[in-house]
């Protein structure tokens, strides 16, 4: 049955026949209520700009300023839900990837943040998978300086740590290395738990090798700082240490709008692998490859290189430790 047919709380008969698609505010519930959606409604806190008749204010503070956006596709009877918010999107209880548009179809049930609302539509009926809108990925190959901040024992630190301070905690860490990052003209690509990774392009930032090394030896050098403020502790009770690995190369960068950027290749590899060895075993907490040294300018003072060899890679890279002077 669509919504407005019958029952207290629906809107108006006429409004309902009129209006393409109705989005349900907490369905089911004393304090149902619906919203007409003619052909896109933003939903979330604030949603500026956006005019009344395509928006839908929901107040919390799980909530994102604009939090999603819902689109009718007449010409292919078609409706997509896209999630642009802090802390996710679930349709029908499985988690939706951000800014990737996914089909929706009436008697869909949608969750943000402690608010639900579902989907009506007589139009907008076929039952769909959800599949992502095709979106033509660009992809091309660029020369890079990458670098890796690793925190050491994490799994172990993670499988004893209360799930929401251990949040609360590495997001306070990460947003003082994008701090960092931002005075050192570097790119946050992604971070996944333990992972911290940065990128630089070497035709479009200058120094680009000393402006990745400087900031892997910065972050180095601030991490008891900033370690001593938080309330993770080591296996041993100690301050959160992390290592890092710096390396260049060419890679394979893609990116779709409003989404970090996805950066593969051999030299990420070996980013990676470096920075889940430096800071272990009397190594030095910064780790870089022989290249990366090489195209270094003065300022930074380095160990004797050694053969070191990575996980998964049938070659050893040469490696250094780098410090400031």
């Amino acid at each position: 049955m669509m919504p407005g047919d019958t029952g207290s709380g629906q809107p108006a008969a006429d409004e309902a026949s009129t209006a393409p698609a109705l989005l349900v505010i907490s369905p089911d519930q004393a304090e149902e209520r619906s919203t007409p959606v003619h052909d896109w409604l933003v939903i979330g806190r604030e949603c500026a700009g956006i005019d009344d008749r395509h928006r839908l204010l929901i107040d919390g503070p799980a909530i994102s300023r604009v939090h999603l956006e819902l689109r009718l596709d007449f010409d292919n009877d078609q409706a997509w839900l896209t999630d642009h918010s802090t802390n996710g999107t679930r349709l029908n209880g499985k988690r939706i990837e951000r800014s990737i548009p996914v089909r929706i179809k009436s008697g869909d049930r949608v969750r943000l943040g402690h608010a639900e609302a579902q989907f009506w539509s007589r139009r907008f009926t076929a039952a769909a998978a959800l599949i992502a809108m095709q979106t033509e990925r660009e992809v091309t190959v660029t020369d890079m300086v990458m670098v890796v901040g690793d925190i050491v024992s994490y799994s172990t630190i993670a499988e004893s740590a209360d799930h929401r301070v251990l949040l609360e905690n590495i997001d306070r860490l990460y947003a003082e290395l994008r701090q960092i990052l931002t005075r050192h003209h570097g790119t946050l690509s992604n971070y996944v738990g333990d992972a911290f990774f940065a990128t630089w392009e070497t035709e479009a930032v200058p120094d680009a090798v000393r402006e990745a090394v400087s900031f892997a030896v910065e972050s180095a050098e601030s991490l008891p700082r900033i370690a001593a403020s938080l309330e993770l502790r080591d296996p041993g009770g100690g301050s959160l240490r992390m290592g890092w690995g710096v390396a260049s190369g060419s890679a394979a960068v893609s990116q779709l709008t409003g989404m970090l950027v996805t950066v593969l290749g051999d030299a990420t590899n070996v980013t990676f692998r470096l920075s889940a060895l430096a800071g272990r075993e009397g190594r030095p907490d910064v780790l870089v490859t022989d290249a990366v040294q090489r195209a270094t300018p003065a300022g930074f003072a380095f160990t004797s290189a050694s053969a070191i060899q990575v996980k998964g890679r049938a070659q050893a890279v040469r490696a250094l430790g780098a410090s400031r002077l």
